[in-house]
C-alpha cells in the first residue's frame, strides 16, 4: 500500500461593509486532512477532521473504488518568492476597523457592498516515498460594489499587505458611471473590442484554458493539438512567479512548480497532474478546487505575451462580462454580454460572440499595461472584426 496526506489549515480575517456602514469583523479557522491509498493499483479517497481518520475511510474506499494510480510522486520543491508576508502574522481587530474606514471615507458614493479578507494559508503534503512538504503562504483580497443609477463592481487581489483600496472604490465608481448611461448599439455587425485583464480572464478560463488540460486532451474534450497555430501570442503557465496569485512551490500533490511555454504563435504543451504526465511529459499542475476534491490539471499563473502595440480607438473596451459561466468549455463558442463598455469613450452595451480559437486569430495587439487578475496575467487586448449584438 502506498498513501499520503494532505494537510491545510487557513486562518482568515475579514471586515465587511454595506451601506457605508461596517457590518461585520472577525477571523475564522479552518483545518483538513485530505486522504489518498494505492492498494492494488486502485485509488482511495476520503477527507476528515484527523489524519487517522482520513487514512481510514481512503482504504475502505479503495477496495472498491474504479480509480487508479500507479505510485504517489517523489520531487524536491521549487523555491518561489513573494508569497508569504509575515505582516499577516499581526493583523488585528483595529487593523481591519482601519481598513473598513478608508474604503468607507474614500467613497463619494454609496458603498452597496465591499469586503477585505486576509488569508494565511499553511499546507503539508506527505506520503510512503518519503516526502513531506510545507508551504505557508498569504493572500489579500479586496472587493467594493457600487450602485446607484448603475452598478459597479471592482476586485483586488496582494500576496502582500498592500492593497490599494481607495483605488479599488475609485474604479468601482468609475463603472458605475459607465453602467448607469450605457446605450445598445442597435445594428448587428462587426467591431475591434478590447478586452481588459479581468474580462480576458473570464473569457479565457471558461474556453481556451480548460483546452490545455493533459486531462480534457486525453479524453478528447480539447480541439488543440500539438502545432496548432493560436495566433500572433504567447501563452505561459507559471507557477514560479515572484509573488503571483497563483503561484507556490508545489502543486496539490507535490509535484514541483514549473514555468512551462503551452503556446509560441502554435501549440507547443500541455498541463497535467501526476496522473497524466507519463503521457504528457509534464507535471507541477495537480491542483484541488477545495480539499474535499481530487487533483485535477489546471493552470497557475497564466501569462498572456503579446508583442505588438495597438491602440483604443474606435474598439469597444470591455471591462466586465455577464455570464461568462455559459461558454462551451470544448468548443471554445461564447457568447456574453457586455457589463462595462465603452466605445470612444461613450458607454455602450452589446453581446459579443464567437470561438476562442477564432478570436486569437484576429488578435491585433496589447493594450495599456499589465495587470493581474486572479491567475490571469496580461495587459488588455484588441482583436479585430468580432462579432456584436
Amino acid at each position: 500500500m502506498e498513501w499520503e496526506v494532505y494537510e491545510a489549515k487557513t486562518y482568515q480575517t475579514f471586515a465587511e461593509i454595506e451601506r457605508n456602514k461596517l457590518k461585520k469583523v472577525g477571523s475564522l479557522f479552518d483545518k483538513g486532512y485530505a486522504a489518498r491509498v494505492i492498494i492494488n493499483g486502485k485509488l482511495g479517497f476520503a477527507v476528515a477532521e484527523n489524519e487517522e481518520k482520513a487514512l481510514e475511510l481512503a482504504k475502505k474506499i479503495a477496495k472498491f473504488s474504479e480509480e487508479k494510480l500507479d505510485s504517489f510522486p517523489f520531487e524536491e520543491p521549487e523555491k518561489v518568492s513573494g508569497i508569504y508576508d509575515k505582516k499577516f502574522e499581526s493583523i488585528g481587530i483595529d487593523f481591519l476597523k482601519e481598513e473598513a474606514e478608508t474604503l468607507i471615507s474614500s467613497a463619494s458614493k454609496v458603498l452597496a457592498q465591499a469586503s477585505v479578507i486576509h488569508s494565511l494559508m499553511e499546507v503539508r503534503i506527505r506520503n510512503s516515498n518519503g516526502v513531506d512538504l510545507y508551504e505557508k503562504s498569504t493572500l489579500s483580497s479586496v472587493t467594493v460594489e457600487v450602485a446607484e443609477k448603475g452598478s459597479g463592481y471592482s476586485f483586488f487581489e496582494s500576496r502582500k499587505l498592500d492593497l490599494n483600496l481607495e483605488e479599488a472604490v475609485k474604479k468601482a465608481e468609475e463603472l458605475e458611471k459607465i453602467s448607469s448611461k450605457t446605450k445598445r448599439i442597435e445594428e448587428k455587425k462587426r467591431y475591434d473590442i478590447i478586452l481588459s485583464t479581468q474580462a480576458l480572464h473570464q473569457l479565457f478560463s471558461a474556453t481556451l484554458y480548460p483546452s490545455f488540460s493533459a486531462e480534457n486532451v486525453a479524453k478528447g474534450r480539447s480541439k488543440l493539438k500539438i502545432g496548432e497555430y493560436l495566433g500572433e501570442i504567447k501563452v505561459i503557465d507559471d507557477g514560479t512567479l515572484d509573488g503571483g496569485i497563483a503561484s507556490c512551490n508545489f502543486d496539490d500533490e507535490g509535484c514541483r512548480s514549473r514555468r512551462k511555454i503551452l503556446v509560441d504563435k502554435e501549440v507547443l504543451s500541455f498541463i497535467s497532474d501526476w496522473k497524466n504526465s507519463k503521457d504528457f511529459g509534464v507535471t507541477g499542475n495537480g491542483f484541488k478546487d477545495d480539499l474535499s476534491s481530487y487533483p485535477t490539471p489546471k493552470p497557475s499563473n497564466v501569462i498572456l505575451d503579446v508583442r505588438r502595440k495597438s491602440s483604443t480607438d474606435d474598439a469597444i473596451y470591455v471591462h466586465y462580462f455577464i455570464g461568462s459561466h455559459t461558454a462551451n468549455p470544448v468548443s471554445g463558442d461564447f457568447s456574453y454580454e457586455t457589463h462595462h463598455a465603452t466605445l470612444n469613450d461613450e458607454p455602450v452595451k452589446v453581446m459579443v460572440y464567437g470561438n476562442v480559437f477564432e478570436l486569437l486569430k484576429n488578435l491585433d495587439g496589447y493594450v495599456g499595461k499589465v495587470e493581474q487578475f486572479e491567475n490571469t496575467v496580461s495587459a488588455p487586448i484588441r482583436f479585430k472584426n468580432v462579432n456584436i449584438v
